[in-house]
């Protein structure tokens, strides 16, 4: 009662003051708007840890004691071992490590075995000799095939690889001996720099197109520009508000939060939907205040534990220990408060200010007739509707179990990007342009040792077995400040893929190996940016299992409370928990990764699933009380109520759309299962849970 008695007042209150509470909104949106020039992008996987963490300590050691770092892969295809090609690449690596963003020292091509330009074919081939001699240059800076060459270009930090890369084009561009060659630039700090740049550019097309979809849309229901407006007004001051307090706050955006505006968009137009469509479908011209204000006290109960359930989903977020997931669950579950405190102040303000020659009843969007003609074929066949969505859960269900958590930031562009097609082509000619390492720590003098050397020689042996291994550099093989110092082993690995599953792989192979014959007087432990990917991913699903599992028994209680029944809470739990068997289900079955978006929607769509079913519920018995039986509530809900979650449906399935147009994947990947999510949820309110309530006709 307390929370309905609190809403009640903001609603008097902004019917009472409506020029006061919209001002006031407006000017709260503005000062949100102002933080954005603390904005600060961060694209580096290594902040999906906290600072803390073993694998970035062990990370950090390796760059201080080996001097490995971040590194992009420059590769020129064609004809390049002649004189001029060669004089071409020596010009292009004296061009790069002049920049300040290049560490010169750490550099690696042509130039690291020849200073200066051969002048015959004969010449040409002495430098490819000395290349096959050093087993760190070996078919990496010449192909083996000799198809090509590669310039390894050590930069000072990630977020500087997009720049390198372009100056490392126009390097190319300028040289005569270079220019009929094809380039191929790739490597994870670049995938990761480019994302981050393209985020920027794809949020700012994609965002605003989804708006305007979602105002068409909205426009084609109701046909007044003064329905659609506040329902768009109060979405776009949600996510500005709400992300203002992110950057203004000191955050980054990472690549979860960049996708907030997404998740928010619609959370916060589906009550205003559910608020405008009841008001201006019963608004006859009587005394709008009034009407306002038994509108809004009819809805919002559902409203109330729809935001409530919606936000336990995000806030579980906070038990994944990923730092920018934390940040993500938190402030979406920030927005979801802030879009259920302007629907019950901003929304009110404005339907009482608006002229009255201004409103007028909605159209139905034909749901007058196929709604309720629905329902009938619902309620008539409702042991068909139950027994195909048993069916449909339990044909999808086994795919659950065969679910792969993979991730590969490469793998976050289609697959015609120009960086995934490189990080291909230069997987195939390269022995692999991602990293790993086994850092040896030893006894002191245990290095020297014929056993320890055997030991770590038989490891690198089993290592290149692995298919996806294309290269084992160790210290036995020849002395490298790269793979020693002092006690200090670095036993680096070249991997031809960026997939988690790939660097499980090697990892477990090793530990195989080790199992049975330990390297002595040494302790091993994993380093580079692929093992830490596949850390952070191991950490995030585990926390999704305990963040999934927890959302669901904090939901089901909230639903008890709210519907003073475990039987109501279990009808209205079950359509989501359907929803994400099957969806995920199909997506094991379609051969789908489990990665970064497709694992943080696991948690999250259960709170956003389960608003229609709660709709339905809590409408379906309110209609009883005043319809005065069981069928006549169904009859009854078929019309408004049904017509109200159909629109909803509609705005925010398709609103996702644009997001299909994307080059990044995460996005088209996230408007894909929301789309899918929110379909199937409104699908089994509307026609499953009808066909569970409905009586058997006598």
């Amino acid at each position: 009662m307390a929370s309905r008695s609190i809403t009640a007042r903001l609603v008097e209150a902004s019917i009472a003051r409506p020029r006061a509470v919209l001002w006031t909104v407006l000017v709260a949106t503005l000062i949100a708007a102002v933080g954005f020039v603390r904005l600060d992008v961060d694209t580096d996987p290594e902040n999906m840890l906290p600072a803390d963490d073993p694998v970035r300590v062990r990370n950090a050691e390796l760059a201080d004691t080996f001097g490995a770092g971040p590194m992009i892969v420059v590769g020129l295809f064609g004809d390049v071992l002649t004189p001029e090609g060669v004089a071409g690449v020596l010009a292009v690596h004296g061009g790069l490590v002049d920049r300040d963003d290049v560490d010169g020292d750490a550099t690696v091509s042509l130039r690291s075995v020849v200073d200066t330009a051969p002048t015959s074919t004969a010449e040409v081939d002495e430098i490819v000799a000395l290349v096959e001699g050093d087993q760190l240059l070996r078919d990496n800076i010449v192909f083996a095939d000799r198809s090509g060459v590669a310039v390894f270009v050590r930069i000072t930090d990630k977020d500087v690889a997009v720049q390198v890369a372009d100056a490392a084009r126009e390097l190319i561009d300028d040289e005569p001996g270079l220019r009929s060659n094809r380039v191929e630039i790739a490597g994870q700090p670049l995938a990761e720099d480019a994302f981050g740049t393209q985020m920027f550019v794809q949020m700012a097309v994609f965002a605003p197109l989804a708006g305007m979809l979602v105002f068409v849309l909205m426009w084609a229901f109701f046909r007044r520009i003064w329905l659609v407006l506040p329902a768009m007004a109060l979405a776009m001051a949600t996510v500005i508000i709400t992300m203002g307090a992110l950057v203004g706050s000191g955050n980054t955006l990472h690549i979860m939060s960049s996708m907030i505006p997404i998740f928010l968009m619609p959370i916060a137009i589906l009550d205003s939907v559910h608020v405008l469509s009841d008001f201006f479908d019963r608004y006859d011209g009587r005394d709008r205040p009034e009407l306002v204000t038994s509108t809004l006290e009819e809805l919002s109960r559902p409203i109330g534990y729809t935001t409530m359930t919606t936000g336990v989903g995000f806030l579980a977020l906070t038990l994944v220990p990923i730092p920018p997931v934390r940040v993500f669950g938190l402030f979406v579950a920030l927005g979801v408060a802030i879009a259920w405190l302007l629907t019950m102040t901003m929304l009110p303000a404005f339907m009482v200010s608006v002229r009255a020659d201004r409103v007028r009843r909605s159209g139905d969007l034909g749901g007058s007739r196929v709604l309720p003609a629905l329902g009938r074929a619902t309620t008539r066949r409702r042991h068909l509707v139950l027994a195909g969505a048993v069916l449909l859960v339990a044909a999808t269900a086994p795919g659950l179990a065969s679910v792969t958590p993979n991730d590969n930031p490469v793998r976050w562009f289609r697959g015609d990007h120009e960086i995934r097609m490189a990080s291909e082509a230069l997987g195939d000619a390269l022995p692999g342009t991602f990293t790993a390492s086994i850092i040896v720590t030893a006894e002191p003098g245990a290095l020297d040792q014929p056993s320890t050397m055997a030991a770590i020689d038989d490891l690198a042996d089993e290592l290149r077995e692995d298919p996806e291994v294309g290269a084992v550099q160790v210290y036995t093989d020849g002395d490298h400040p790269l793979l020693r110092n002092g006690d200090t082993a670095n036993i680096r690995l070249q991997l031809r893929t960026g997939d988690n599953t790939a660097m499980q792989a090697v990892v477990d192979r090793a530990e195989d190996h080790l199992a049975t014959s330990p390297v002595p007087a040494t302790d091993l432990e994993w380093a580079g940016e692929a093992y830490l990917n596949l850390t952070w991913q191991d950490e995030m699903v585990r926390g999704m299992l305990v963040g999934f599992a927890t959302t669901l028994a904090v939901i089901f209680v909230l639903l008890v409370a709210l519907f003073r029944s475990p039987r109501w809470a279990l009808l209205a739990i079950a359509p989501v928990v359907g929803t994400v068997v099957v969806v995920y289900g199909l997506l094991s079955y379609l051969g789908r990764d489990m990665d970064m978006p497709i694992a943080v929607l696991s948690t999250m769509v259960l709170g956003i699933g389960v608003d229609f079913a709660i709709h339905f519920v809590e409408r379906y018995r309110e209609l009883i009380e005043t319809a005065g039986d069981e069928r006549a509530a169904l009859v009854a809900f078929f019309r408004e109520p049904a017509t109200a979650m159909t629109r909803n449906a509609v705005v925010i399935a398709i609103g996702f759309t644009p997001l299909l147009l994307s080059s990044l994947v995460p996005y088209v990947v996230v408007g894909v299962l929301l789309a899918t999510i929110i379909s199937l949820s409104w699908l089994a309110s509307i026609i499953v849970l009808p066909a569970a309530v409905a009586r058997p006709a006598t």
